[in-house]
């Protein structure tokens, strides 16, 4: 079996698991739904200031979402032995990391383009001129927490306290990730010419690839532990 085709039954097998159990997008979507609740009510009184402070507000909500679909990644796979199974199969461990890790990337673009208008409606947001430009900010900012969640995921996924140790290890490594994906988001919002807020999408490239060239060399050693 080729290697696109390997990653591409990965990815069909958890869309798959997902589709039957709907387990990580209900409680992805129901734990970002609270936090723009929380956060609604709270600048309900002040839109400058939620308009400052939506790139953020949008991240926030991304990441710990995210987090909640990150830590079931492996999880799943240790029912049935499945994990040891997999590692059975003639495919080399960054095979297994890639599929994963696609898998989650279209779950959380999945719940991030289900909350997108949530946040339109609730904060007021114009962003439909600048929607392209917005869509490609989300998307490489959510590729640089995938890349990461999924090999953490695999670190964490024989530990026994692993949903606290997830966003432990993920969250001080991503800094670099979300600072830039807010910042971007901002000039997005703000409108500003595309120049000014290049370095920071220039930022989340060089990011993502580097963080997901280390997770597939990585994940070797860490399948085999």
């Amino acid at each position: 079996m080729s290697f696109f085709k390997v990653v591409q039954w990965i990815i069909w097998k958890d869309l798959l698991s997902e589709v039957r159990n709907r387990e990580n997008i209900s409680s992805m979507l129901f734990f970002a739904l609270v936090v723009i609740m929380i956060f609604s009510f709270s600048f309900s009184m002040d839109q400058p200031a939620a308009q400052t402070m939506m790139p953020g507000i949008i991240w926030v909500a991304f990441a710990f979402s995210g987090i909640l679909g990150l830590g079931r990644s492996f999880s799943v796979e240790l029912q049935n032995d499945c994990m040891e199974y997999l590692q059975m199969c003639p495919i080399s461990p960054g095979t297994i990391y890639l599929g994963k890790m696609m898998g989650n990337l279209l779950f959380m673009l999945v719940v991030e383009a289900i909350l997108l208008p949530l946040f339109v409606i609730f904060f007021n947001l114009d962003v439909i001129e600048n929607l392209p430009m917005l869509l490609l900010v989300f998307l490489m900012g959510t590729w640089g927490l995938v890349s990461l969640g999924t090999l953490f995921s695999a670190m964490t996924v024989q530990v026994r306290a692993r949903e606290v140790m997830l966003p432990v290890l993920l969250l001080p490594m991503a800094i670099p990730v979300m600072i830039g994906a807010v910042e971007a988001t901002r000039g997005v919002f703000s409108g500003d010419p595309f120049s000014w807020y290049r370095h920071w999408l220039e930022l989340l490239v060089v990011f993502d690839v580097i963080f997901t060239v280390i997770s597939f060399w990585a994940i070797d050693f860490i399948l085999d532990e």
